[in-house]
């Protein structure tokens, strides 16, 4: 059972990271990433927890669907995709390691998978033997998955910040946080409605989420686009660093 709680989210990736071929992230920074998605794990336990008494000390019992919805949406896709995409921008937005459009991918990938894996290990602590399988992979599946839609926005954001476009930057990085709390929200909403109409429409909707994450994944590992930083986008001692970088090749050009 461990097995299954660590294997899929590190098999997602590894995938994702090989297919990162013009230019490999530095380890530092992807463990960084993954440490925190870990540490977000922990605050979403206590968030959620939190949540969760103040919905159902509010809840009177009938409105069955309306408490799944907030449960899904607030308590569960809200917290965890907000935090993701908070550490995600704390950690990647001014390092120059981001220089790639695809390298947003991979950042929102390895924060999610140090969650899912944290989280897995979690329910393997509280619940042992009684932890269904299904229930360790397809959730590592499928919000991997959301976090492609994540990573996409999210580097098309920083490409737009880079061109000087605030108001294409404003409108990716508000699709960087909506999309994926709608996508997992929904995805949530539909599993604890427990209603036959509603399953069939996940099963629908999974599929399509599927397709459009492989499109995108694809889409933007093919279209891989160079962030040029410029000058004005660097600390003083970076723009000082480079310049004299710059004179010492000059010079040594000039010798030749």
């Amino acid at each position: 059972m461990l097995a299954l709680a660590l294997i899929p989210g590190i098999i997602l990736f590894y995938a994702v990271w090989k297919l990162d071929t013009v230019e490999k992230e530095s380890p530092v920074l992807l463990l960084k990433l993954f440490v925190s998605g870990v540490l977000v794990m922990l605050v979403d336990i206590l968030l959620r927890t939190l949540g969760i008494r103040l919905l159902e000390s509010t809840y009177n019992g009938t409105h069955i669907l309306l408490y799944s919805f907030f449960d899904a949406f607030i308590f569960t896709a809200l917290i965890e995709e907000g935090c993701r995409f908070m550490v995600l921008k704390l950690l990647t937005w001014k390092d120059k390691d981001f220089n790639y459009t695809f390298d947003a991918i991979v950042y929102a990938v390895t924060v999610s998978v140090g969650f899912l894996i944290a989280e897995n290990i979690f329910y393997m602590i509280r619940y042992g033997s009684e932890v269904e399988p299904l229930k360790l992979i397809l959730p590592v599946i499928a919000q991997v998955f959301i976090s492609i839609f994540m990573g996409y926005f999210y580097g098309l954001a920083k490409l737009a910040d880079i061109k000087g476009d605030k108001s294409d930057k404003k409108q990716h990085m508000c699709e960087a946080v909506l999309i994926p709390i709608v996508l997992h929200g929904f995805y949530e909403f539909c599993l604890s409605s427990r209603i036959t109409l509603f399953i069939v429409i996940f099963i629908i909707y999974a599929v399509l989420m599927t397709v459009m994450a492989v499109v995108f994944f694809v889409k933007t590992r093919r279209n891989d686009t160079a962030i040029e930083w410029s000058e004005t986008d660097m600390t003083d001692g970076e723009a000082f660093e480079k310049n004299v970088t710059s004179l010492l090749h000059g010079k040594e050009k000039g010798g030749e």
